[in-house]
């Protein structure tokens, strides 16, 4: 057990932390025994130290911690060790130590962890979930309904939140509609599944969207969310929709005039709501020239990752918390898209992306991952990090909050400028010049307009790999500038050059000669520059 001067040293270096935390404590009162609940509970944090008669004081805009002492070191041990064994729904027994700090009588109590199968601790007058407390950082949290099973480390147990029947609700309230887009998806996925085959009532049932109560059947939760008619949703959840909001620049703007270029809002079935939002968000993304490898067709991408924004929607349907009165909101500014939904991960945010048992609507996510919408169980999140790496975009974010109980997931849109491929320096002839900067993979994209290519061009560049002569590399050259003006970055990427070996070997000669010509002839190194046929130039 570690004394009061290492915890007071510790506290004056890097402040309180989730381990440890300071009282003035002159009583055992209400806040005391919260942070003991919440050590005790709190999965992974092995406990924590409270230290009593210790206060905090700011010293040259700095936060520091001083003794002072308790005043009846007896009782306020004796009130808090009776407090632990009568006032919890299990007995707990915290270590307690007297230390003297500069003359001052210092409490140091360590509580703690408990064994998984005795959690949640609670204050047994207040009961669940609001007796419960969890250690979230600095601060003492109150416990939710999803909080007490992340605390048994266990998945809600069937019949759980979405397995629940719904008594106001009958099975001809679910959309036929959207029961076959079930059936369609899972056909491209196994044509041969058993489930195929039976008729929809007994579907439902093998799918859990409904069950048997007294002979008839009746929805569960995840059966109107995954089927429901739109009244039906609008009825019994509220805010069970998705809206796709477009906002101009990348700030949220107040101005509720100014603030929107576009919204859409989808109260459908579940699965019916996230085709609509995924092709809206598809429409809406740029796109990218993608030439992929051994291939002289050039094809369409956008740029961020399709495979990145359907998980990370997907995700924001099939695992959102229910029972709050709030839509998912897919916000696209023009530089990222944010994916917000209602409830907190359930995981910490530095273990998301491992395999573990954390899911809010089991039957729900289920769903999603027969028809693949969704990855398998725990690696939806590490799909998209390897996705966005692998298209050269940059790292999704993801912010858990519980003060607003929301997670949010942020895909962001690959900045191209500047980027160029990496090849090896040539031996004769014109191969892919000097290796100065890395090589953008073959998913690559550049914005418009190069999504655009004609096919007889990517033939060319088919035939432009590797070492070729140089006369053969300025005639490509000058059959892409004539199909329209581009950037030195951008011919760099299309010919797989090192963008300086290819504007000082060939670029600037052929403006000089005469076969190129400037887009801003009189600003050489205008940001936008760009090369063209002089004949372009004059007619444009």
């Amino acid at each position: 057990m570690r004394s009061a001067v290492e915890l007071l040293r510790e506290l004056n270096l890097v402040d309180e932390s989730p381990g440890i935390e300071a009282k003035r404590a002159s009583e055992a009162g209400k806040s005391l025994l919260e942070t003991v609940i919440a050590f005790a509970n709190e999965p992974g944090l092995g406990g924590g130290y409270l230290l009593l008669g210790v206060e905090r004081f700011a010293s040259t805009g700095k936060t520091q911690y001083r003794a002072v002492g308790v005043t009846h070191p007896d009782k306020l041990q004796a009130d808090l060790a009776s407090q632990c064994a009568t006032m919890l729904n299990i007995s707990l027994r915290p270590q307690v130590r007297v230390d003297d700090v500069e003359g001052q009588t210092v409490l140091v109590v360590f509580v703690p962890e408990v064994a998984t199968a005795d959690k949640p601790v609670y204050l047994q007058a207040t009961g669940l979930p609001r007796g419960a407390f969890r250690r979230i950082g600095t601060t003492d949290q109150r416990c939710t309904d999803d909080d007490l099973w992340a605390l048994r480390q266990v998945d809600e147990p069937q019949p759980g939140f979405d397995a629940k029947v719904v008594d106001d609700c009958d099975i001809e309230e679910l959309d036929p509609a959207a029961i076959a887009e079930y059936r369609r998806l899972r056909t491209l996925v196994n044509p041969q599944a058993d489930e195929l085959s039976y008729p929809d009532e007994e579907l439902l049932e093998a799918l859990l969207a409904a069950r048997r109560i007294k002979g008839e059947l009746k929805p569960t939760v995840a059966g109107v969310l995954l089927f429901g008619k739109p009244l039906t949703l609008r009825r019994l959840f509220t805010t069970a929709e998705v809206s796709y909001v477009r906002v101009v620049g990348t700030e949220w703007v107040a101005d509720p005039e100014r603030r929107f270029a576009a919204t859409l809002d989808v109260r459908k079935a579940a699965l019916l709501t996230f085709r609509q939002i995924a092709a809206a968000i598809e429409d809406d993304l740029p796109k990218g020239f993608y030439l992929p490898p051994d291939s002289m067709q050039s094809l369409q991408e956008p740029l961020v990752p399709r495979k990145a924004f359907r998980e990370a929607l997907a995700n924001a349907i099939s695992h959102r918390s229910y029972r709050f009165n709030q839509p998912t909101i897919v916000v696209r500014y023009s530089d990222r898209i944010e994916f917000i939904n209602t409830g907190y991960s359930l995981k910490p945010v530095s273990e998301l992306g491992r395999a573990g048992p954390a899911q809010r609507n089991p039957i729900l996510a289920s769903v999603f991952r027969d028809v693949e919408i969704a990855e398998a169980k725990g690696s939806g999140i590490r799909t998209i990090r390897r996705v966005c790496e692998d298209y050269g975009c940059p790292p999704p974010e993801f912010i858990s909050d519980r003060q607003s109980g929301t997670f949010t997931t942020i895909l962001r849109l690959p900045v191209i400028e500047g980027k160029a491929a990496e090849v090896e320096k040539p031996q004769g002839g014109d191969s892919a010049g000097p290796s100065h900067q890395h090589e953008p993979d073959s998913h690559q994209l550049l914005g418009d307009p190069l999504a655009t290519l004609p096919f007889e061009l990517a033939t060319l560049l088919a035939t432009l790999k590797g070492r070729v002569p140089s006369q053969a590399l300025r005639s490509g050259i000058l059959s892409l500038c004539a199909w329209h003006a581009l950037t030195a970055d951008e011919l760099a990427t299309l010919l797989q050059r090192d963008r300086h070996y290819l504007r000082n070997k060939h670029l600037i000669p052929m403006v000089r000669d005469g076969e190129l010509a400037l887009r801003f002839p009189e600003n050489p190194n205008h940001p936008r520059q760009a090369y063209t046929l002089r004949s372009e130039l004059s007619r444009g």
